[in-house]
């Protein structure tokens, strides 16, 4: 439930800064709200705070109440102020910054940033830059950071710049995170590119999303051409004696959730239609759950095997120069597992084992053998079931290195074709840890955040954009961004996200507000972008769409424009008070001289009406003034007085409701407090009494002396209940929270809020119970205060 005053509204934060600029004083909590009110002022330029300019002390208590790093540069000398969220952006500069010219806090940058606050100051230019490099010193030493900034210029009220407002954030990480990204993905297609077998890289949908040269060749398809295909049109594989379709690799690798190869005696159909004999191997790629998110196949051309099966003899010269030219290492065992064969880069590899040729296989490499070895596995399948194998694994000392290694079945034996992997999957497993650091990044963000081709189409998106209108990943990704879930249920939002994907895609950056429906038909305004992002070409690659809610910014921007109405109201009701003072007064006198000249009994009955009515306003209006104008000290006062200015207030609107009240006063002892904040509690929570009960009922008013029993300090309890409808538990639940009300467009949802607020300023407490059980429903609000409530 939120309160609603008719005569004095409620204050929001809004009113407390108009107030606060009345008394001069700057406002807020944390640190540096602290620090600023504490600075010695009248040492700098801008003098002591209570001689400084409206827009002065408005701008720096903004300032202190934002979360997101703030700084404001004032004056000529940029004198500079900044807020607790940027307050670990200064480190050792903290606190001497406060109160600095700007030149002599950031001299080691200023070459950098000085000519752009000057512009600011000069121009009224408006500067936003995104990840520039400014570096300053920190821990001693000058670091690069980087940061991402708007300056806007501060107008005074005669249209002059008179500060900067600095909005920014350090995201060095981000950028350095971004670039590791960058160069590991560098490293993994260089890779990619210089393996000597064909390779292709599919998702777990089996479309191609990779291709090596040697692949591109193999197949006759680009990767351009093949990527996003089905590996079965790209990699279309027939047995040579049935000309029956094999399984995709890809399929079969999902299948039986580990390597696989093709049966012998396949042949890959190219593009051009043309065959060439193959052999394969597949392995499932695994996400960091262990699901399978894709399969890599690696193939190659084995026409020259087999002409050499066909003419062994011609061919055997050429197969030793391609054994001995070849970067795969290349072993022959026999049936009895002797070494009877090893090509020179085998030999290179196993240079630290001795000796090969003619030696027991298990017995020169003992590392083989363990539970679970593939290497067992793989070589006694090849041996005695002529099955082909394909794994990787780790052999440790002498050797300390990855392989990956291909068991063939011979007629004589087995042939191992193996390779040092050690380094790639050092650098493959670098390129995870920098994906992994990505998303987490992208997938913890509470903005929403996509990415899509030139064309509009969804490529990814993170889970706060999903949660806009409860859609799965899959139901976005690959359609286009005008007809996805964000714009659907908003009328003309398709079209203008069409005509910003044109734009985007053209090159201009774009940056709009917009207010899109949930599908529950709710509305939420957000700060929208859509930036272009290029390659080392100059070609745009990309579009990254960015959703901002600002929600609470737009409640924040409405309920600063009606606070100042309401004060507006607030200072006429004043002026009217105080100017209808004087009439009353000669109003009065008048009717005193015409009592001394009424003969009839009825005229002087009716002066002596006239008379309590004159006063009864006069009464009203002096309430009046001393609710709008308050000490700028603390001061003692009683609780009849707190509630008798109030009440009598509320006197007519009282009597026509048909509402009754009942005092009951037991405090003796005055309370030290800001009297007009206290009356604006007790004002919120008589208007909401009155609010409740429509068609009349029982208002109590007590007062009592007590005790807080965390701390021991002595005060006093208000007590304001009414018989009216009472709240239900999800009412109650919510009825502290800002821009909460019941009563719709006639509430601003800030006045119990504020009354809070005030009451925990004082040291006090505001708590509320409520029941609306037939005959027993109504609302209690207690106020606690200590005597010494606010420090004199």
């Amino acid at each position: 439930m939120t309160a609603k005053n008719t005569a004095f509204p409620s204050l929001d934060k809004g009113t407390l800064l108009a107030s606060s600029l009345t008394r001069r004083q700057v406002s807020g909590t944390g640190e540096m709200a602290e620090l600023t009110r504490a600075h010695d002022w009248a040492y700098t330029p801008l003098g002591p705070i209570d001689t400084w300019s409206d827009s002065l002390l408005c701008s720096v208590n903004l300032m202190l109440s934002c979360q997101f790093p703030t700084v404001i540069l004032w004056g000529p000398e940029m004198i500079q102020f900044y807020n607790d969220g940027y307050r670990p952006l200064m480190t050792e500069k903290h606190p001497t910054a406060l109160g600095q010219p700007a030149r002599e806090c950031w001299k080691e940058a200023w070459h950098l940033i000085g000519p752009q606050w000057e512009a600011v100051l000069a121009t009224g230019e408006t500067v936003y830059m995104k990840e520039v490099l400014v570096p300053v010193i920190r821990n001693g030493r000058l670091q690069d950071i980087y940061w991402t900034y708007s300056y806007s210029p501060i107008y005074g009220p005669e249209g002059t710049v008179d500060g900067i407002l600095i909005v920014c954030h350090d995201v060095t990480d981000e950028v350095l995170a971004a670039r590791k990204l960058r160069e590991s993905e560098a490293r993994a297609t260089r890779v990619l590119e210089s393996i000597g077998d064909a390779v292709i890289v599919t998702n777990a949908d089996t479309h191609v999303i990779r291709m090596n040269p040697v692949a591109e060749r193999i197949t006759g398809w680009t990767w351009a051409e093949a990527n996003d295909r089905p590996l079965t049109e790209v990699f279309h594989v027939v047995d040579e004696t049935t000309r029956q379709v094999v399984e995709s690799p890809a399929d079969k690798a999902k299948r039986l959730g580990t390597t696989a190869a093709l049966a012998n005696h396949t042949v890959l159909i190219r593009r051009d239609g043309s065959e060439v004999p193959i052999d394969d191997s597949v392995a499932p790629i695994r996400d960091h759950e262990g699901k399978i998110a894709g399969t890599v196949l690696v193939f190659r051309d084995i026409r020259e095997r087999r002409a050499a099966e066909r003419e062994r003899d011609s061919v055997a010269r050429q197969l030793q120069q391609v054994l001995t030219a070849t970067t795969d290492g290349v072993l022959s065992l026999d049936r009895s597992w002797r070494l009877t064969y090893a090509n020179h880069r085998a030999k290179e590899i196993l240079t630290r084992t001795g000796e090969l040729i003619g030696k027991d296989f298990w017995q020169t490499f003992p590392g083989t053998i363990y539970e679970g070895s593939p290497y067992v596995e793989h070589y006694n399948r090849a041996m005695n079931d002529k099955l082909s194998g394909h794994f990787e694994a780790f052999y440790p000392e002498p050797l300390n290195a990855w392989f990956t290694i291909t068991a063939q079945p011979s007629d004589d034996g087995i042939i191992l074709f193996f390779r040092d992997v050690t380094q790639q999957r050092r650098e493959a497993e670098a390129l995870r840890e920098s994906e992994a650091w990505l998303s987490a990044i992208y997938g913890a963000s509470l903005e929403y955040i996509g990415l899509l081709t030139p064309e509009g189409t969804i490529i990814d998106c993170n889970r706060a954009s999903l949660e806009f209108a409860g859609n799965t990943h899959d139901e976005v990704i690959g359609v286009n961004f005008a007809d996805s879930p964000w714009f659907a249920y908003t009328p003309g939002a398709p079209e203008m996200a069409r005509q910003a994907i044109a734009r985007a895609a053209a090159g201009e950056f774009i940056r709009q507000e917009i207010a899109l429906f949930r599908p529950s038909g709710e509305s939420i305004p957000f700060d929208f972008s859509l930036t272009p992002v290029r390659n080392a070409q100059g070609e745009i690659v990309f579009l990254v769409p960015e959703g901002r809610e600002i929600s609470e910014l737009k409640h924040a921007e409405a309920a600063l424009i009606q606070s100042e109405k309401l004060a507006a109201v607030g200072r006429l009701a004043s002026s009217i008070a105080h100017e209808i003072n004087n009439p009353l007064e000669s109003v009065m006198n008048l009717i005193y001289l015409a009592r001394q000249y009424a003969v009839n009994p009825d005229a002087q009955k009716f002066l002596d009406t006239a008379d309590q009515e004159i006063r009864r306003v006069s009464i009203i209006a002096n309430q009046t003034l001393r609710f709008h104008k308050q000490p700028s000290n603390p001061q003692a006062i009683s609780c009849s007085e707190l509630i008798g200015t109030v009440l009598g207030i509320y006197e007519g609107k009282l009597r026509n409701a048909g509402i009754t009240i009942e005092r009951r006063y037991r405090a003796e002892h005055p309370v030290v407090c800001f009297e007009g904040d206290i009356r604006q509690i007790l004002n919120n929570l008589v208007g909401n009494a009155i609010d409740a009960m429509p068609t009349g009922g029982q208002l109590y008013v007590r007062s009592r002396e007590a005790t807080d029993w965390r701390t021991g300090r002595k005060g006093l309890v208000l007590t304001i209940a009414d018989t009216g409808v009472g709240m239900g538990l999800q009412v109650l639940e919510r009825i502290f929270d800002p821009f909460f009300t019941t009563k719709g467009i006639g509430g601003t949802g800030l006045g119990l809020w504020v009354s809070k607020e005030i009451a925990e300023r004082h040291s006090g407490m505001l708590k509320v119970r409520s029941s609306q059980r037939e005959g027993h429903s109504g609302t209690v609000f207690t106020l606690f205060l200590p005597l010494e409530a606010a420090v004199r």
